[in-house]
């Protein structure tokens, strides 16, 4: 608060000061706010400065501070005692208000509410009484202005001349009268000027203009259906008919040399003839003799080449079948059976893209061991690169299964496999053995070098060992149902084996059971190779899974 002007009115007397103050304190500012009345806010203003003035006054005296403190707490919980005490009642005196008027059962509000609403009460005397019998007020109202006598009522009646029903037949009966003479008028004949005598006379006159131009266009058609004028439509039609039949009987006709059936008769004489003389043999010069010549060299030469080849083919048996023997009676035999079936494997592996060693002739992970004699490795593009496939392969009559088990076992863990394939040689695998059987990691077979048909067999064994190394390292929920089909697969696969036993069986008496051996051998061969197209699938497959999981 800064003094802007004080002045003194009166200098002989100092109870009377007139102050003009500006004030900035916010506090005050803030206070003095809430009263914008200015004689309000100067009262307040007045109280505020006298408040002030007399604590100055009592703090020049040096009061004590504490003393201060205490009796200002003091004067708080008096006074908010005095707050609490006062709330309670107006609190209980506000509840007793309250209950003395909306209390359910005494309340004034609700007893004033029941005497208006209930029967006989006031609002249903004061309704009885304007809206209820015949003596109420709206009853007498409406009597007095609708009831009988009233002008309403005289208005309305159908008998009144003056009501409204007889003023409006009256107009109503003139209206249709005026409408009624002019209809009458408008078809009358008497009156030239009406719609019907006007109506007659455009139709009289269109009449006899249509009569004259319908003759006229008659006239003109009848010309034109006339065989007596040269020129009309029908005598052109007609001759332009003739003129076509005359040039079809004329094209038709075999007495006319330029007619079209003379010419295809030529064309088709010629045709014959020209056809007679090329597939004659009776002319050295005609097509079918030229034909003749060139079949006769070409069987000619075809039976020299097939005599030649019958020797040739008689020669190199002979030689083959005398190495066999000689073969047989030497102790080489067993090495022969050995790159035999390394030649198969070597053309399998190349045509499944996985490497392919001969190593019969080195040793192995045990210490001077060389047993297995080729390993072939699954490649980049399998479903488990770099897995190892161990082959024995045996033309020895002193093995029989229980050696060949043992002797596979080794071959894997010398070369570091995980499958095993032990191949015997039919000519000295033992009798009770099957042509293809598993026992866990290892797959027992046998094979013939000199018929074909046993390759299958090893292409067989090669695509289940590859399932089986791949089982090895990828177990997986997958895997496991793949490799359930393939072992369904090997079972169905032993069994077909087994009926090629009996084709091997057969073929020796093939003259009484011939077309029995073809009818088995082709069922057997497709079987086969649709169990070949199951196993790839199911390696497939896993190569898959494997890619997704990678």
């Amino acid at each position: 608060m800064s003094p802007a002007n004080s002045q003194n009115l009166d200098s002989g007397c100092s109870s009377n000061i007139f102050l003009h103050l500006e004030i900035s304190d916010p506090d005050v500012v803030s206070e003095l706010n809430k009263y914008p009345e200015i004689d309000s806010r100067e009262k307040y203003a007045m109280g505020a400065l006298r408040l002030g003035v007399l604590a100055l006054r009592q703090a020049a005296g040096e009061l004590d501070a504490a003393a201060i403190r205490n009796a200002a707490q003091n004067m708080l919980a008096d006074l908010g005692q005095m707050l609490t005490n006062r709330g309670l009642q107006i609190s209980t005196d506000i509840s007793g208000t309250l209950r003395q008027y909306f209390d359910p059962s005494t309340g004034a509000l609700t007893q004033r509410i029941d005497s208006l609403i209930r029967n006989d009460g006031e609002l249903d005397r004061a309704l009885r009484a304007h809206l209820g019998s015949e003596n109420s007020t709206i009853a007498q109202a409406l009597s007095a202005h609708f009831g009988e006598g009233s002008p309403i009522s005289r208005l309305l009646s159908p008998t009144d001349a003056t009501g409204v029903k007889a003023q409006l037949e009256n107009v109503m009966e003139a209206a249709l009268q005026v409408q009624r003479d002019q209809i009458l008028n408008e078809f009358s004949l008497n009156n030239k000027e009406s719609a019907l005598s006007r109506l007659i006379a455009e139709l009289t006159s269109s009449n006899g203009t249509l009569k004259s131009e319908l003759q006229g266009e008659v006239d003109k058609l009848a010309c034109e259906f006339s065989l007596d004028k040269p020129d009309s439509a029908l005598s052109r039609l007609v001759a332009r008919v003739e003129n076509a039949h005359q040039a079809i009987t004329d094209e038709f006709s075999a007495d006319n040399e330029n007619s079209a059936i003379v010419r295809l008769s030529r064309m088709l004489e010629e045709t014959r003839q020209q056809i007679d003389k090329n597939l004659t043999l009776d002319d050295d010069s005609s097509a079918l003799s030229r034909v003749k010549r060139e079949l006769t060299s070409t069987i000619e030469a075809l039976a020299t080449t097939n005599a030649s080849f019958q020797n040739e083919v008689r020669a190199t048996l002979a030689a083959l079948q005398a190495r066999k023997q000689e073969a047989a009676r030497s102790t080489r035999h067993g090495h022969e059976f050995e790159a035999e079936v390394g030649i198969l494997l070597a053309t399998e592996a190349q045509r499944l893209n996985d490497p392919y060693e001969s190593v019969g002739a080195t040793t192995g992970a045990i210490k001077n061991c060389k047993t297995g004699d080729f390993v072939t490795t699954l490649g980049p593009d399998s479903a488990a690169p770099g897995a190892r496939i161990v082959w024995e392969a045996k033309e020895d009559g002193s093995y029989d299964l229980k050696q060949a088990l043992a002797e596979i076992a080794v071959a894997r863990k010398n070369r570091q496999a995980q499958i095993g394939v032990f191949v015997f040689s039919t000519k000295t695998a033992p009798d009770t053995l099957q042509p293809f059987a598993r026992y866990g990691n290892d797959i027992i077979i046998t094979w013939d070098a000199e018929s074909a048909d046993s390759d299958l067999r090893v292409r067989v064994a090669y695509s289940v060992a590859r399932a089986l190394v791949i089982r090895e390292s990828h177990e997986s929920v997958e895997s496991d149902q793949a490799l359930k089909a393939i072992d369904i697969a090997t079972r169905s696969i032993e069994k077909q084996l087994d009926n090629l036993e009996q084709i091997k069986i057969w073929a020796e008496t093939v003259r009484s059971n011939g077309e029995k051996v073809v009818d088995r051998a082709t069922r057997m061969r497709a079987d086969l190779s649709k169990e070949i197209e199951a196993l790839d699938r199911q390696v497939n497959g896993l190569r898959t899974c494997v890619a997704q999981a990678a």
